[in-house]
């Protein structure tokens, strides 16, 4: 019996050019001349197939490509592919930029080059989110890293920096990939179709131990010619001034004459042996029972608009093929899963259902952590891209009843969800690669499928696929005899069991590092159906095969220094240098590890004798006139501000953060520190451990001051001036969802939308439909850690903790290298009744030395430590703190706090606070004359900036916050701030507000709101 075409053909073929190089103009028509050949066998491009882009971020004219030179090596059903690309930048400034494209199932990059002074230099594999962190701050230093990593399912961007204004960086791709058959020949194509004219388009495909008479020219422009060369066949193509058509004729395709013996590479990565295979077999396929109850799982999140009508035909043909009547539980998931909704289907009639369907909006993030799959389902039809953006990124599915997964959108995360559908026993269906009938038959039958692979001479054995795909079984592992029998054992629905057996020969050991790379390959998509579980693992392969991967990246860098200071391997032109560097980094990180704590540990004295002294709380005599000068220049705007305080005040930001002291010179009563840097803490505090753990945590809450009981606070709601927002806020309460539908579709790319939209609806009470909007921006840029921490702080404000969570833990995947990713982590959990994780994210703030941009943020985090243990040690057992250093453990509660973080990296702005004197308190006065304290100046990171005070003095206090400017190559639209504002901070009785607003403009000043101190 036939066997239903499987589901490669978009992305198991050689997509190619077309990915790597995208600008966003029209492109002009091309005459091109087709090789004349059978129509039957060709391929159409795939559904919704669009080149990539290359974005740089304001105003500036798009990088041109002057050059693409492809070279391809075919032997039999594998190809590799290598891509370079001349970027032009013609705007006269340094330009970052950021290639954005997608690879097709089965295709991975197993190189990664960059041009350093004017010689490609090749990548060295990186975790992922190191990587990140390397490239974000050798940038700063503008220094030439070049950063190429995956985003989600099959999704890859490239970050090169810099290219320099008028000049040009060249960049080289290695994929590879093995190749889809149709018609028992091995197909290539090779999209040629460019976003913009190419400068020189140069292309050579080889075809190793073939003749002529093997390949057949399907489709290729009249220019190309296919000769014989030494062993085998080679096609060229030369051309200036490039431009290409699209659709089928924009495309390169050759068929490829295949063997039906086995076909198996053998070669060596890291002195270790690898095989993989392809065998031929073929399937005997039978028809399923028919069930009896479906469970339907429908995506309804934003990026599946515009697919999931393609799924409709497919569901019409199953329903009506069914034979008895139908139940269907509908489960619709956005960023969380819906009331299942019941529909019975009879006679192939699914009208409600259908009507269900088209009713549900496209609108919110995707979450799958928690599927309810009725227990008596037959059968579960997922419906989605595979995309997980929200929560715990997981598809939780604990039920036994074959997964049907479908999608028809242009990116899927293919290995995923085959994964899922093969291993429950049921399939994964692309209906933009196949016909309704082929695709309903795929639904309808099954057959062999892979019950394990043995071997005595070779381990870690995986196949790809535990169903036959076109024709064959793939087979992949580690060789640890010189030869070996490798036997697939198979099984069949009706019982059967057959083995199919190939041998091995180390000895024909001439393939390089590409078998070791398909065997990586194949072991990550099998790890993909829960990446998250297996990421240790899937970064150990990518660090040893160089893959591009969920939790692996490769990255080039300039100067040894780099690679000694990031432990990253060297290329051979700069060993030398970096073995030398590297024979003193450890003991450097030692003394810095030890430097830093002896550091927090004088800060800390330093805090807690400000926090025990007695300050003033009449106004100063002699500076009623300044005070009251500074109020009025403080009423007229930053203007005023700006002048001579701000600029005396930041020829201050130079010294380093301890040159402030936390308090003027001490009182009499309390012993002063010493002096010296390293000295020894305080006599008071000389004392054991245990003693201090416990009066740190059990008295402070007793200390707690007496006026936040007494205080309120009133934050000034920040409303954004857009006609979108107006006619939302004009819209009657039962049309207030259509209305906001209607206007996504025109800003789907813009956050501030979907921001102040959920601020309406969280105001009106439509918390739900409030949280739904928010989620959006999880959906936006896959990978955004920006977005990602707007989209938890904003559900922090909404006092939604439990879902900020799994987003900064997100974050700390992605940037584990910001102390803020800790930091956001920490207070969240704390929120959540997680206190020991909590004090355990915080501790990784405090105890680590940060890049010199995020000063400050060690000793804010600490007193958040503090007070969660104390708080938690007051209601409950107390936390193990064995891991605080305990010189570093005291509860300071606070009367007034005020906090302030934003969302973009190299970025400036400023807290300030007046206090009831009029006395501003800022970077330029961080000690106010009744003790208010002030944070050291937070000028290159996210924040955050601190205001404090122990016994606040009765009256107002106003605060504002003033956007002073960003150092940023990449420009962002706009800066979020997060102010959080606590009296009684570190005690019961603390009171915390939120407030998010947004600021776009240097030297902005927005009134974030006031606290009233009542006597």
């Amino acid at each position: 019996m036939e066997h239903p075409t499987p589901t490669w053909r978009r992305r198991g073929v050689l997509q190619i050019a077309g990915w790597l190089a995208a600008c966003a103009t029209a492109l002009p028509a091309l005459a091109t001349s087709p090789v004349l050949m059978p129509q039957r066998i060709k391929m159409p491009p795939p559904l919704d197939w669009r080149p990539p882009i290359i974005t740089v971020q304001g105003n500036a004219q798009p990088i041109q490509l002057r050059a693409v030179t492809i070279d391809t090596d075919v032997f039999g059903r594998q190809a590799q592919s290598r891509i370079e690309l001349r970027l032009f930048n013609p705007n006269p400034r340094v330009l970052e930029g950021e290639l954005q494209f997608p690879l097709l199932e089965g295709q991975v990059v197993t190189g990664f080059a960059l041009d350093v002074n004017g010689r490609l230099r090749d990548a060295v594999p990186v975790a992922k989110a190191r990587g990140q962190e390397i490239f974000e701050d050798i940038r700063r230093r503008r220094v030439d890293p070049g950063l190429l990593e995956a985003t989600a399912g099959n999704q890859y961007k490239l970050r090169v920096y810099p290219i320099p204004g008028g000049g040009e960086r060249r960049v080289q791709l290695t994929i590879s990939e093995t190749l889809p058959q149709l018609q028992g020949r091995a197909i290539v194509r090779v999209p040629l179709v460019f976003s913009q004219a190419v400068g020189q388009l140069q292309l050579q495909v080889r075809a190793s131990g073939l003749r002529q008479q093997d390949i057949e020219l399907l489709q290729a422009p009249a220019e190309a010619s296919l000769q014989p060369e030494f062993d085998g066949m080679v096609l060229r193509l030369q051309r200036t001034a490039w431009t290409a058509p699209q659709g089928p004729a924009g495309w390169l395709q050759m068929a490829v004459r295949t063997s039906a013996a086995p076909q198996v590479m053998v070669g060596e990565t890291a002195g270790r042996p690898y095989f993989a295979g392809q065998l031929a077999m073929k399937d005997e396929l039978v028809r399923r029972t028919e069930p009896k109850h479906i469970a339907l799982v429908w995506d309804a999140s934003g990026s599946a608009a515009g697919s999931q009508a393609r799924v409709l035909p497919l569901l019409d043909a199953y329903f009506k093929s069914l034979r008895q009547p139908l139940q269907v539980s509908l489960l619709v998931v956005r960023n969380r899963v819906e009331a299942a909704w019941r529909f019975t289907v009879t006679g192939g009639r699914w009208d409600e259902l259908l009507a269900a369907l088209r009713a549900e909006p496209f609108d919110g993030s995707s979450n799958f952590d928690q599927l309810p799959i009725p227990a008596d389902a037959d059968a579960t039809l997922l419906v989605s891209d595979g995309l997980m953006t929200d929560g715990k990124r997981a598809i939780g599915y604990a039920s036994t009843a074959p997964v049907f997964a479908i999608s028809g959108a242009p990116a899927t995360d293919t290995p995923r969800l085959t994964r899922l559908a093969e291993r429950t026993g049921g399939a994964m269906i692309d209906v933009s690669l196949l016909p309704t009938e082929q695709a309903l038959r795929a639904m309808q039958f099954y057959g062999w499928r892979v019950d394990h692979v043995s071997s005595l001479g070779a381990e870690r054995l995986v196949a790809p696929s535990l169903r036959i795909r076109e024709g064959r079984i793939a087979v992949a592992g580690e060789l640890t005899d010189t030869q070996t029998r490798v036997d697939v054992h198979m099984v069949h629905p009706d019982g059967r069991k057959r083995v199919i057996a190939f041998n091995v020969n180390a000895r024909q050991a001439r393939a390089g590092k590409w078998p070791g790379q398909q065997w990586a390959q194949w072991r990550s998509a099998e790890l993909a159906e829960n990446p998250a579980v297996h990421r240790a693992e899937l970064e150990q392969i990518a660090a040893t095969h160089g893959l591009v991967g969920p939790n692996s990246s490769l990255i080039v860098l300039e100067q040894a220094f780099d690679n000694a200071r990031y432990d990253l391997p060297a290329p051979p032109e700069l060993a030398d240098e970096v073995a030398r560097l590297r024979q003193n980094q450890s003991t450097q990180l030692a003394q810095q590890k030890q430097a830093h704590i002896a550091n927090m540990v004088r800060q800390f004295d330093e805090r807690q004798q400000w926090w025990e002294r007695d300050w003033p709380k009449e106004p100063r005599k002699d500076a009623r006139k300044e005070n009251k000068d500074e109020a009025q220049q403080l009423s007229r705007g930053p203007a005023a501000v700006g002048g001579m305080a701000r600029d005396q005040a930041r020829e201050r930001r130079a010294e380093p953060a301890f040159a402030d002291k936390w308090n003027a010179p001490p009182t009499p009563s309390v012993a002063a520190p010493s002096a010296a840097p390293m000295a020894p803490p305080a006599p008071a505090r000389q004392m054991a451990e245990s003693a201090v753990a416990k009066s740190a945590s059990s008295d402070s809450l007793a200390r707690a001051p007496s006026a936040p009981a007494q205080s309120t606070i009133a934050l000034q709601p920040w409303t954004a001036d857009a006609p979108y927002l107006r006619r939302l806020a004009d819209a009657p309460a039962d049309r207030l969802y259509a209305t906001y539908i209607d206007e996504r579709s025109r800003h789907t790319s813009s956050s501030a939308f979907f921001i102040d939209a959920a601020s309406l609806f969280f105001e009106r009470g439509q918390n739900e439909l409030a949280l739904r909007i928010l989620s959006n921006l999880a959906e936006m840029n896959l990978e955004n850690r920006q977005l990602l921490r707007l989209y938890a702080y904003r559900l922090v404000q909404a006092r939604r903790d439990e879902l900020a969570v799994p987003v900064f833990e997100r974050i700390t995947e992605l940037a584990p290298n910001e102390p803020q990713s800790w930091r956001d982590l920490g207070l969240s959990l704390a929120q959540t009744g997680q206190q020991q994780r909590a004090v355990n994210a915080l501790w990784e703030v405090v105890s680590r030395p940060w890049h010199g941009r995020f000063a400050g943020i060690n000793m804010i985090a600490l007193a958040e430590l503090n007070a969660i243990a104390a708080q938690a040690q007051a209601d409950g057992p107390a936390l193990d703190m064995s891991r605080v250093d305990a010189r570093l453990r005291r509860n300071m509660p606070l009367g007034l706090r005020v906090v302030m973080a934003w969302d973009t990296d190299d970025t400036d702005i400023d807290l300030w606070v007046t206090d009831p004197n009029g006395e501003l308190a800022n970077y330029g006065n961080r000690r106010t004359f009744q003790g208010g304290a002030v944070s050291p100046d937070a000028t290159g990171g996210y924040g955050p900036e601190e205001y404090a005070i122990r016994h606040p003095k009765p009256g107002k206090y106003v605060v504002q916050a003033q956007f002073y400017g960003h150092n940023q190559q990449v420009l962002s639209g706009g800066t979020t701030v997060m102010v959080r504002v606590s009296t009684g901070f570190g005690t019961a009785a603390a009171k915390d507000e939120w407030l998010t607003l947004r600021l776009t403009q240097g030297r902005e000043t927005v009134r974030v709101g006031e606290v009233v101190v009542k006597p």
